[in-house]
């Protein structure tokens, strides 16, 4: 890979599946950083996270591939799929400082993420590698403790603005299984792929 010093946005996550709301938040991501890149990372599977309803790492991994035209800034990342296991955030990170030394890096997390970031292994080194950013909902009371939490050495965190949309992951799977419509919750291309290989049903 060219390492052009560029921005490069990385958003991790199961997208279990992907969805509109996940694009949309890349692209007030890449908008408000200006990201010359924003990497979609799927997590092999996350420590933090108890769920038996995953999708193959293949099918969420090619469900990320689909959403990506979208937008040509936004590209798919398998690191994660194929180092397998569970996915530590603090090893992507070195894996994207070693394919990309002369970049800065900016990693895009959700407020719940936040809220329990400092249970993520090596915490404190992430924000140190990385422009940590956080998704900013409307009705976040703690905004202001997670910001002093997640500041070290006068380095804050960059809130995100985005609005609501109502929209996730497990709504999707439950709409799939009890037969309702999925359109417009996930790009069209994801869509077919769900009925195609009869996903989440």
């Amino acid at each position: 890979m060219v390492d052009n010093q560029m921005k490069i946005g990385i958003m991790g996550g199961s997208f279990n599946p992907i969805h509109e709301a996940h694009c949309k938040m890349a692209e007030s991501f890449v908008r408000e950083m200006d990201c010359d890149v924003c990497y979609f990372v799927p997590a092999a599977h996350s420590p933090l996270k108890m769920d038996d309803s995953y999708a193959s790492p293949e099918h969420r991994l090619a469900m990320v591939q689909l959403a990506m035209h979208s937008n040509p800034l936004f590209k798919a990342c398998d690191v994660e799929l194929k180092r397998g296991g569970e996915s530590y955030t603090i090893d992507t990170i070195r894996w994207f400082q070693k394919q990309f030394p002369e970049s800065s890096l900016f990693l895009l997390i959700g407020a719940d993420q936040a809220k329990a970031f400092t249970r993520w292994k090596q915490w404190e080194e992430i924000i140190d590698a990385v422009q940590l950013c956080i998704i900013n909902r409307e009705g976040i009371v703690e905004k202001d403790d997670i910001t002093q939490t997640l500041t070290i050495n006068s380095k804050s965190p960059v809130w995100i603005d985005f609005p609501i949309m109502n929209i996730s992951s497990s709504m999707i799977r439950e709409n799939i299984h009890s037969q309702k419509s999925i359109r417009n919750l996930v790009p069209m291309k994801v869509e077919e792929y769900i009925y195609e290989h009869k996903l989440f049903i």
